[in-house]
């Protein structure tokens, strides 16, 4: 989806038609009513969208506007990292510098844990392959390196 088709499909289902011409009218409002045009739009979609809520209806029935939350199918196949990238996708347009700069940090961060983790999974397998070590002796696969103590830096920084 564009990033613009979120922006539409949020107008879509939380506006009126009537709403939406009188947006369309905007640029050929002149003077006075041209500044007040677009604040009585505002508070019409805004008291368009309490009265949904009020309803206790969803305005999309079992078709969702899926911005805050994914289905269940989604939050099984795929971790945060992709969820946090979808997001970023959908707003980077949108974002501050400083706040671009802070969502890529969150996400290179969230990249490293990931691959912490994967690290720690593929040393518990290949410590799982060599019982003979018994979990103490150093592998000479490893250049001397002690797989335990490797594990307990990867425990220890939250793994």
């Amino acid at each position: 989806m564009d990033d613009n088709d979120y922006v539409l499909a949020f107008d879509h289902f939380y506006t009126t038609n009537h709403i939406q011409i009188l947006k369309s009218l905007i640029p050929f409002m002149e003077g006075e009513q041209a500044g007040m045009l677009p604040a009585i739009v505002k508070y019409m979609e805004l008291q368009y969208t309490l009265s949904l809520i009020e309803k206790g209806s969803k305005p999309t029935g079992n078709v969702g506007i899926h911005a805050c939350s994914k289905g269940q199918d989604d939050k099984d196949t795929k971790g945060i990292e992709d969820n946090i990238e979808q997001i970023y996708n959908a707003v980077h347009r949108y974002l501050a510098p400083n706040e671009e700069k802070l969502f890529s940090q969150l996400m290179s961060a969230m990249r490293t844990m990931k691959n912490m983790r994967e690290m720690q999974q593929m040393l518990e397998m290949l410590q799982s392959l060599n019982p003979e070590t018994d979990g103490t002796a150093n592998t000479g696969g490893f250049g001397g390196i002690d797989i335990n103590e490797i594990m307990q830096m990867f425990n220890q920084n939250g793994g």
